[in-house]
């Protein structure tokens, strides 16, 4: 028997053709364009059991600008609308339905300063990964990279200025590029991190830009205005464990976790083996919060990719997730 998310589709289009009919124009427009998805939400046995749901209508993110006000008036009217085409459905709920934006993957809002024009994103970040400045002296690049390399793991993009500058491309506004682009900073200090002029200027960048910055103490204090951060202390540790220190922070902070969960996400969704799927979910599961987009790609891995569906425990694990902490806010 087919799953009733199934139809989350079907519903809607139902739903489109009926309100274009009856003249609802701004409903019509919205159920047309939006990307549907049902997500469980609870359950109750009485009288052979009915189980709930939320449908999230994921829609492009001008039209979702243009609504406005008008948000709330069009869930209640959709919602109204569909438990009319449910009347005789046994078994099946809806008990919300909740409008949001279609995610931005290339670019995201929080980059964009108000009037400004999206920066362009620089090609030396991998796509669909958080994007983690790393700034220190040319005497700790070594260990920069070998940070760099272990934080692949957890779906994280380190820009290391030696690593990542082409040797054609001017270096200066490489970094600068990737100063605009980055999601968060973390500095390696050093006894002699305090006498270079450019990692200061980075740092101050980050601060500048409300981004957080994680300091890794490797032989010196944060000075500064790093020293308002609690530094993570990495003397003598493995690049493996500093690299999970670092996710740890980043996964947690109230600057940082939304935009981690975006990239966890985007991995589970388009993973490629079922070993994947599993070592990401060990990772999503420290998120604090999930938005409603983000829950309904989960959703739709789940029914989309045979290597999240078929992946041992990943379907029932991401289940327990959106119950645990996917009741989110409008994000």
């Amino acid at each position: 028997m087919p799953d009733f998310r199934d139809r989350a589709a079907q519903l809607t289009r139902t739903a489109q053709q009926i309100a274009s009919l009856r003249g609802a124009t701004q409903e019509a427009v919205v159920l047309a364009q939006a990307s549907a998805s049902l997500i469980e939400t609870g359950y109750d046995n009485w009288n052979g059991g009915t189980t709930f749901y939320t449908l999230t209508l994921e829609v492009p993110i001008p039209l979702y600008a243009s609504l406005e006000d008008q948000r709330a008036t069009l869930e209640k009217s959709i919602h109204g609308r569909m438990s009319d085409l449910l009347r005789t459905e046994a078994g099946a709920s809806i008990t919300e339905v909740v409008i949001s934006p279609e995610l931005a993957r290339d670019v995201e809002a929080s980059q964009v300063e108000p009037g400004d024009q999206p920066a362009a994103v620089p090609t030396f970040w991998a796509p669909g990964h958080f994007r983690l400045f790393v700034t220190h002296v040319s005497a700790a690049k070594r260990g920069a990279h070998s940070i760099k390399a272990a934080l692949a793991e957890y779906q994280i993009a380190a820009f290391v200025a030696h690593d990542d500058i082409e040797p054609t491309r001017e270096w200066q506004a490489e970094i600068e590029s990737a100063l605009r682009t980055m999601d968060a900073l973390t500095a390696i200090i050093t006894p002699d991190f305090i006498s270079s002029r450019w990692c200061d200027q980075e740092v101050g960048i980050a601060i500048g830009r409300g981004k957080l910055v994680v300091p890794l103490r490797a032989g010196a204090d944060p000075h500064g205005f790093l020293g308002k951060y609690q530094a993570v202390p990495i003397e003598g540790a493995k690049s493996e464990d500093i690299a999970r220190r670092i996710f740890e922070v980043l996964v947690r902070h109230d600057q940082s976790y939304a935009r981690l969960a975006d990239a966890l996400v985007e991995r589970i969704t388009d993973s490629k083996s079922w070993e994947i799927s599993k070592r990401t979910m060990k990772f999503l599961e420290q998120t604090p919060r999930l938005n409603r987009g983000q829950v309904a790609r989960l959703v739709r891995a789940v029914d989309e990719n045979s290597q999240v569906k078929d992946a041992f425990g990943v379907p029932e694990r991401i289940k327990a997730l959106i119950g645990r902490i996917g009741q989110p806010d409008a994000q």
